[in-house]
């Protein structure tokens, strides 16, 4: 089988973003491969036991970050790292250009998967993007997949069963299996291993999301009704004005 695990840092750490006053600071330092990939790597590994095959590691974090979950997924078993060093696939306004311009990528370097796998993620929906423009089968969100592609999906009512049928594209939630730890062997090796870079043409200003920080500080009232008999209908009208009532 040829495999493709598409990985990124999990939020998990409580400091990864610090903020005083205005301003938000950022830890990467405090990074690492999150909990559902590692669910999706460890998944790939018990199928190439099974079946044979190889596996490939994928990622769109940046910098320090990249390297450093790159290089975990091939201390625990990967066979290539690839870092994709523009873009930014959380960004909702550029995902759709970075899955066109990484299917362009894989088809130039002639590699076809018959299994990609990353794991879920509620703020992307990258993974739905690439089986569509791949024409492969899409299962999203499984709590448990055995080797033989037999799956389970928890609705909110009750379980989805079925059988998986490639190629395909899935994510999966950290409950399909509990991951394996790096020996020190492994991770001295894969430290020393190769990263390759792949760089995309960047995207126009106006097609990234930006996020604005609102500095002004909004005016404060007070509704006196002694002072006021209209008091309470000025409160109604200034809360339904703002949303907060209807």
């Amino acid at each position: 089988m040829k495999i493709a695990v598409i990985i990124k840092a999990g939020l998990e750490h409580l400091q990864t973003y610090t903020s005083y006053k205005n301003k938000v600071t950022y830890h990467p330092e405090n990074l690492f491969l999150s909990t559902e990939d590692k669910s999706a790597l460890e998944y790939a590994l018990q199928l190439i036991e099974v079946k044979g095959g190889l596996i490939d590691a994928y990622s769109f974090e940046q910098g320090e970050v990249a390297d450093r979950i790159l290089h975990e997924a091939m201390a625990l078993g990967a066979n290539t790292a690839t870092k994709i060093v523009t873009g930014d696939l959380k960004d909702p306004m550029q995902q759709n250009y970075l899955v066109k311009k990484l299917i362009q990528y894989l088809k130039n370097e002639g590699k076809k998967y018959d299994l990609i796998i990353t794991g879920y993620s509620s703020f992307s929906q990258f993974a739905a993007i690439i089986a569509d423009k791949l024409k492969m089968n899409y299962y999203d969100q499984l709590t448990n997949i055995d080797v033989n592609f037999n799956y389970e999906m928890k609705l909110e009512k009750g379980i989805l069963k079925g059988q998986c049928e490639l190629p395909m594209v899935i994510t999966n939630l950290s409950s399909i299996n509990t991951p394996r730890l790096a020996n020190f062997s492994a991770v001295k090796k894969a430290i020393n291993s190769k990263i390759t870079e792949v760089s995309f043409k960047k995207l126009n200003k106006q097609k990234v999301s930006q996020i604005k920080v609102e500095t002004e500080k909004s005016e404060k009232m007070i509704f006196n009704l002694d002072n006021d008999p209209d008091a309470t209908s000025k409160l109604i009208t200034l809360l339904e004005r703002n949303g907060i009532m209807r």
